[in-house]
């Protein structure tokens, strides 16, 4: 995970300029509408805060954070009133049941398989009601060498639609919903898991 985030803390600015306009606004759309207007949410790995203008326009207040110092330097730039800190999702520092939702595209996937299930663990910790949206690759591969331009080589773990379904499940989601999308970037070789789901109503 650690030389995924020097390769993004190298590559800060260009990242946030080549990905501003590949956004999953559908998504953003979908996660707003069901978190609630005014919601609490929690963006776990925000790069160079690319969606946090996005998610605030769609009407929810947004916590961000991300273990690159260059993105979060970058981010706090670009939204100096945003409330934006560095950490590792895997121990975040909230207490339990604080957000009405959690925003996590392309995150977990940074994590060799067997961290997978501790780290939604923790996310599901903090989360009190609303969506969960996580992205991955689709594949078999843990920890893989990947190009992310303009980032270059990063490590990601990838999985199948069944394997994303079951993670949300077994962190205690439902509602549970899976489907594949082609890559932002049209290549050919690169198709993408969305996986959504909400924290049961108590």
């Amino acid at each position: 995970m650690l030389q995924s985030v020097a390769a993004y803390d190298a590559a800060a600015p260009a990242y946030q300029e080549a990905w501003r306009e590949h956004r999953p606004l559908d998504a953003i759309r979908k996660f707003a509408g069901q978190a609630g207007r005014g919601a609490r949410v929690l963006d776990i790995a925000c790069g160079p805060a690319l969606d946090l203008r996005l998610l605030r326009d769609a009407g929810l207040k947004v916590v961000a954070g991300d273990l690159s110092h260059e993105s979060m330097r970058l981010g706090r730039l670009l939204f100096p009133k945003g409330s934006l800190a560095r950490w590792d999702f895997r121990r975040l520092p909230f207490p339990d049941d604080v957000f009405g939702g959690v925003w996590a595209p392309a995150a977990l996937q940074h994590l060799p398989r067997a961290q997978i299930r501790p780290a939604l663990a923790e996310l599901r910790r903090v989360q009190r009601s609303g969506p969960v949206f996580a992205t991955f690759r689709q594949g078999a591969g843990n920890l893989d060498p990947v190009e992310d331009p303009p980032a270059g080589t990063v490590w990601a773990t990838s999985v199948s639609s069944d394997e994303l379904r079951a993670l949300l499940l077994g962190a205690g989601y439902g509602e549970v919903e899976v489907e594949t999308r082609p890559d932002p970037l049209d290549r050919p070789e690169v198709t993408w898991v969305y996986g959504w789901g909400r924290v049961p109503v108590r």
